[in-house]
């Protein structure tokens, strides 16, 4: 998992809104340095790193709720959406690893299988050997595996799919603008006056 990107220049003496704002501005900033590997689908990693950076952003957008307004609820929702898209897209990922490590085994099983046959059988028994380790039985459970890491693939790609299209919408409504615009702009003056008052 990526490490989180230190906050700089917060500042004790500071109101909450102006440390709101430079926390804000480096999740922003943090969550966006990712923006170069959205059209990889192949790399689980970055893409994993990006999910993680997008839940910091929003548990920065939830925890200086009071100090970022109806404009920062509305932010929130965007990056939720798509960190539960990164996380469908993830969960596909675990289960496509755990179904190859399950095959991978199975593999492994039964070669130590068919070497302790080979090593043990007479000349006469090993065409029979090879051939039956050559064509594995109807009921052999890697037929159900591998059919089953077709659909995961296949599920995958449309998870990826749904989530290149909701971030390529929110690209086009100005989505980056908006956080920005956030860490950068002068917050709700209410919420500062408040504050002010209650010191």
């Amino acid at each position: 998992m990526s490490r989180a990107w230190d906050v700089p220049d917060l500042d004790p003496a500071a109101s909450v809104a102006e440390n709101a704002r430079r926390v804000l501005a480096v999740r922003t900033a943090e969550f966006y340095s990712y923006a170069p590997v959205v059209p990889y689908p192949e790399y689980q990693v970055a893409l994993h790193d990006l999910r993680i950076s997008a839940k910091r952003l929003r548990y920065t957008l939830e925890l200086f709720r009071p100090q970022l307004g109806k404009s920062g609820e509305r932010q929130t929702e965007r990056v939720k959406a798509v960190q539960e898209a990164l996380g469908t897209l993830h969960d596909h990922d675990v289960r496509i690893a755990l179904i190859g490590d399950e095959l991978t085994q199975l593999a492994v099983e039964q070669s130590q299988e068919a070497q302790t046959a080979i090593a043990e059988a007479s000349l006469q028994d090993l065409p029979a050997i090879t051939s039956a380790s050559l064509r594995p039985p109807p009921d052999d459970p890697r037929r159900g595996l591998i059919a089953l890491l077709g659909r995961e693939h296949e599920a995958r790609r449309s998870a990826y799919a749904a989530f290149r299209s909701l971030w390529d919408t929110l690209a086009a409504e100005g989505f980056r603008r908006d956080l920005v615009s956030l860490s950068v702009l002068p917050l709700d003056r209410a919420s500062q006056s408040r504050q002010a008052t209650s010191m």
